[in-house]
Formats: C-alpha cells, sequence, structure tokens
C-alpha cells in the first residue's frame, strides 16, 4: 500500500513547475540584482578614478607651485579626494551611523605618498600616487545570492615638474590712454567708489555725489597679471640664476626702459611704477625695438651673462601686450605703425627669440596684430577680464620656466 502510494507520487509531474519556481526564483532574483549591481560599481569605480586622478593633479601642482613638504601634500591630496568622495557616495536617507561608516571606509581605504627629486641646477620633480580601496555596498536583489558588498579598487599618480630653464625675457607693455579705463570686473577690497557729478538747476552749478560700482581698471589688472607673472618666475628661479628680466613701457612713445637684469625684482619694481592713470596713445615700435635689441644673437651680452652663472643655453623671449591698435599720437589706426610692429616681430621671430602677445580687450586690428605677432597659436592670448589676464601672464610664465603638471597614470 505504501508503496503503492510513493509510486504515484513520483509519476505525477503536476507540481514540478511550482517546486522548480521555488527552487530558481532566487537565483534570478540573485542574477538580475548583481547584473544591476554590477552596472552600479562600475559606476561608482569611474567617479572614483576621476576624483583620485584630480586629487593627485591637484597635489602635484599645488607641491610645485607651494613648495609643499612631503607630508603636507599627502594631506592635501586626501582632504581633496575626501571632500569630492563623501558628497559623490553618499545615499539617500541613510542613517547617521551608516554616513559615518561610509566616511570611515574612505578614509581607511585612502592611501598616498609624495616624493620630491632633485635634479640638475634648480630643477625639481614632485610625484604624488594614491591608491583606493572601497567596497559598494549592494542591493537586496545581490543579497538573495549572500552577497553584501563588491571591491573597486582604484590608483592614480600625477608629477609636476620644474626644470629650471634658463631664459632671458623682455616685456614690451601698453601704458597708453585707454588702459585708465574700466574693466568689467569689480574691486572685491572696494567694491563702490562715489561719484561727482553736477546736480544744479539752470545756471546754478552744484556738486552731489552718488555711489556707483568700483570697477578695476585696465592697468591695474595689468599690475595684478605682472606679479602674478613674477611670483611663478621666483619660484621657479629663488636664486635668480636662471632668468633675466627686462622691460619698457609705450604710449605714443617710448618710455624709459628697465635693461635686463638677473631675477624678477627691478622689473617688478618698473611696473609697479607704471602710471595708475596713463594717456597718450598707442605705438609699440620703440619698446619692440628695445626688446629685440636686448635680446638679438648678434648682442653677446646676454650670453655672456648667462655662461658666467654655468647656463650652457638660454631660450629668448619677448612679452608683447597691447589693449589697442597702433594709433601713435592720434585717435586712428596707423597702418604704418602696425606695419612697422608687424617687421620688428618677424625679425625677432626669424632670430629665433620666442614672441608672446597679449591682446587685453583689444579692438580687431590690434588683435590681428598679436596674433601675426605671436611664435604660434600657442603664444596669443586673448583675455578679456582681470582674472584672464592674471592666468594669461601666469601661463606665459610657467611655459618659459618650464614648469608644468602632467598626468602620469
Amino acid at each position: 500500500m505504501v508503496v503503492s502510494i510513493l509510486s504515484r507520487i513520483a509519476r505525477d509531474r503536476g507540481g514540478n513547475f511550482g517546486l522548480m519556481t521555488a527552487v530558481l526564483l532566487p537565483v534570478v532574483i540573485g542574477s538580475a540584482g548583481v547584473a544591476i549591481d554590477f552596472a552600479n560599481a562600475l559606476q561608482v569605480r569611474s567617479q572614483m578614478q576621476g576624483m583620485v586622478d584630480s586629487a593627485t593633479l591637484a597635489a602635484a601642482s599645488a607641491m610645485a607651485d607651494q613648495d609643499m613638504t612631503k607630508e603636507e601634500a599627502e594631506s592635501f591630496a586626501k582632504t581633496y579626494f575626501l571632500g569630492e568622495a563623501k558628497q559623490a557616495t553618499a545615499v539617500p536617507s541613510e542613517t547617521p551611523a551608516d554616513k559615518a561608516a561610509r566616511e570611515k571606509a574612505l578614509s581607511e581605504g585612502l592611501a598616498t605618498t609624495a616624493t620630491v627629486t632633485s635634479g640638475s641646477g634648480n630643477s625639481r620633480t614632485y610625484d604624488i600616487r594614491m591608491t583606493m580601496n572601497y567596497d559598494v555596498a549592494l542591493s537586496g536583489l545581490s543579497r538573495v545570492l549572500g552577497l553584501k558588498t563588491m571591491h573597486v579598487g582604484v590608483a592614480s599618480a600625477s608629477q609636476s615638474g620644474r626644470e629650471g630653464n634658463a631664459l632671458s625675457m623682455y616685456l614690451a607693455l601698453d601704458e597708453s590712454g585707454s588702459m585708465a579705463w574700466d574693466t568689467t570686473t569689480v574691486n572685491s577690497a572696494q567694491p563702490t567708489k562715489q561719484e561727482a557729478y553736477n546736480c544744479g538747476t539752470g545756471n546754478q552749478s552744484k556738486t552731489c555725489y552718488r555711489t556707483v560700482t568700483n570697477y578695476v581698471t585696465k592697468m591695474q589688472s595689468l599690475k595684478a597679471a605682472a606679479a602674478a607673472m613674477f611670483d611663478e618666475l621666483k619660484k621657479a628661479d629663488p636664486t635668480a640664476e636662471l632668468i633675466r628680466l627686462g622691460a619698457d613701457s609705450y604710449d605714443d612713445k617710448t618710455k624709459a626702459e628697465q635693461a635686463i637684469k638677473w631675477g624678477t625684482n627691478d622689473v617688478a619694481t618698473y611696473v609697479k611704477n607704471l602710471p595708475d592713470v596713463p594717456d597718450g596713445g598707442t605705438d609699440a615700435t620703440g619698446a619692440m625695438t628695445n626688446a629685440y635689441n636686448a635680446l638679438k644673437a648678434a648682442n653677446a651680452a646676454e650670453k655672456t651673462a648667462h655662461t658666467a652663472k654655468g647656463n650652457t643655453s638660454f631660450e629668448r623671449f619677448v612679452v608683447l601686450m597691447t589693449d589697442g591698435e597702433m594709433t601713435g599720437n592720434s585717435s586712428s589706426w596707423n597702418s604704418s605703425l602696425d606695419t612697422k610692429v608687424r617687421n620688428l616681430c618677424k625679425k625677432a621671430k626669424d632670430d629665433d627669440i620666442k614672441v608672446y602677445t597679449i591682446a587685453f580687450m583689444a579692438p580687431a586690428k590690434g588683435k590681428s596684430l598679436l596674433s601675426y605677432c605671436a611664435s604660434g597659436d600657442d603664444y596669443y592670448y586673448e583675455p578679456d577680464s582681470m582674472t584672464t589676464l592674471v592666468e594669461s601672464f601666469g601661463e606665459i610664465a610657467r611655459k618659459a620656466a618650464k614648469t608644468d603638471t602632467r598626468l602620469t597614470n
């Protein structure tokens, strides 16, 4: 009897589908969960990679710019990464305990190493390396299969270098009347000022005052930008044995020049003393002539000076800056002056002098001239605000001194 009942049960197929469903359903659900969580983990890994790349690149740049110690650089990189990572990995509606555990895991999974290598002369190489290991929490679907986390690991390395490039540089700077004009940048230290105006009626004159926005002038912008350049050059050559600077300013007349000397101090003083309220037209021919004569290969003065410091080779640069077009002592463009400046630029470039040009809020003819004068697209700048002018001067200094930051992973 019992054997007969068991035999009938074995032959009955009616419950197999339900039984197989009961067995396979967790596997199907878990597999779907793993697929979803795997895609999410790849996204988290991509985010982590971007964040460690950003952190190492920022730290490598800061090491070179701020002369950080190894410990300072490692702390900088860690703080930079965690600031982004804690926000990027935040989970909606997580409890304070879960948040603390997540942030602790980020901190403990991070390893950072910084090194500084000295080369010949003043050259330095700054390396920063970072690894990040993090367990991404899986969804409830994956937990059906007993999977709670998925490991994500990323690494990044960045390097910045100060190569100590020996150079001689001459600045030809515009101090024409339009340099007294306002930029679009508000003076953050004093955002407003009092402006006098005639508020009298009829034939009576009366002076009243009103509050207006206080914008930074072009000349103030130039002085700030030049100061940023000199800071960069001083970092590249703290002992003033690699970099020589000279300068000459101009309106429709060529001003007294600052002869080329070692370091940045003399030229920094020269630029600082440019008139706060300049006037006059625009004629760069004299300043460019002085720049060319000081740097040309036929003039042995620079070679002699560098050789005496042990610099077996050096590069020569002119930085030509204007906010206008060549007008001479008039208010109209002067084709003859424009052509003379172009010819001087060609002479300099033919003599292997690299020419950087900066057309600061300049009109079309000014931009055309400076675009022609530049030694290439990478040597031409067209800033339209104080901020971009400062950035332009700083970038020229880093390029000339060959200080750069590059991602090496």
